[in-house]
């Protein structure tokens, strides 16, 4: 029987080029349309989770693979997965609906991919500035600060062996295919083809194009596109907003996408200019054991691709007064 192949991210890691440039032109397997992914996985009551609708929602035929690819199945951005619950439960939905299938994680730097989420929170209607989007549990009391309460951004998002180590359990480690953004980012065509031959597609390659969608909002656009957003109540829930009005969302979006293309405002910052350097080593020496350990376990060249492996002295992390912190809504 042919083997599925589920690409479920991680977010940032070029799925939306993928979802719309590289898998619609695989001729086989055959590239499910995300919707119906939302559908069968996340969309719903899990606890009413049925696999044989699953995958009668996927309009898989019986013995076919299809290729699916969706970065929410590991978790939504902006609310860490609320602590690995969504990730986990949905991981053992795909093992009881495709329990033959093959998995494709994609991980990247912590530093550059932290960056990303924000750029992508304000880029989604955020209004807050790095640190407060980074730290939330500093600047909350009460319900507000328990995650399964109200779920906000959580750095333990990106510690991706505990996530990888989940679909090992569930599908065994030669199922589980982790690549390196970073590679993709460099190798492009190359990498692509090896990354088909190593997932067994028939790609129709000359239909292929590797321009990229989005370029990354730079520090003073940022700071446009927040003032921007307090006029919309949309679409991240960690935000505040002084009036909505409706259509400003897609009107400030067409704006700000404008602007980013004339490249009149630089470049996207990079970790230490977003919240200052200690904060940014605090942030890379909180990811090294657990990098170390996918190197020991996968023998990933993460060395070469900026991975934190070693901690960095002079790190601190950020803190606020508790009388600011009371300030905060």
């Amino acid at each position: 029987m042919a083997e599925p192949i589920v690409h479920i991210g991680f977010p940032k890691t070029a799925s939306t080029w993928f979802q719309r440039s590289f898998y619609p032109h695989v001729r086989s397997p055959r590239y499910v349309d995300r919707d119906r992914v939302n559908a069968a996985f996340l969309e719903g009551n899990a606890l009413e989770f049925d696999a044989e609708r699953a995958r009668a929602t996927l309009g898989l035929a019986a013995g076919e693979a299809g290729i699916l690819c969706e970065e929410g199945l590991c978790g939504y951005l902006h609310n860490g997965g609320v602590d690995g619950h969504v990730a986990r439960g949905v991981a053992e939905q795909i093992s009881q609906a495709l329990p033959d299938a093959r998995i494709v994680i994609m991980i990247r730097a912590q530093p550059r991919i932290i960056v990303s989420a924000y750029q992508q929170y304000v880029r989604a209607g955020g209004t807050y500035p790095a640190r407060r989007y980074l730290f939330p549990q500093d600047y909350l009391i009460g319900p507000n600060a328990v995650t399964y309460k109200q779920p906000r951004f959580s750095l333990d998002f990106f510690a991706y062996s505990h996530l990888i180590e989940c679909y090992e359990q569930l599908f065994g480690q030669d199922k589980v295919h982790v690549f390196l953004f970073e590679e993709f980012q460099k190798g492009g065509l190359d990498f692509m083809r090896r990354f088909a031959d190593r997932l067994s597609l028939e790609v129709d390659w000359p239909a292929i194009s590797l321009a990229p969608r989005l370029a990354s909002y730079s520090t003073a656009l940022a700071y446009l596109a927040r003032f921007f957003n307090l006029f919309t109540a949309r679409s991240v829930l960690d935000k505040r907003h002084l009036i909505h009005l409706p259509g400003w969302y897609w009107l400030r979006r067409r704006i700000l996408e404008a602007l980013n293309r004339s490249r009149l405002f630089g470049k996207s910052p990079d970790l230490d200019q977003l919240v200052g350097a200690p904060a940014a080593r605090w942030i890379a020496n909180y990811f090294v054991a657990d990098n170390q350990r996918l190197v020991e376990r996968r023998l990933l060249p993460l060395a070469e691709h900026g991975y934190p492996l070693v901690n960095l002295a002079d790190a601190e992390r950020p803190r606020i007064g508790e009388w600011r912190r009371r300030l905060v809504p």
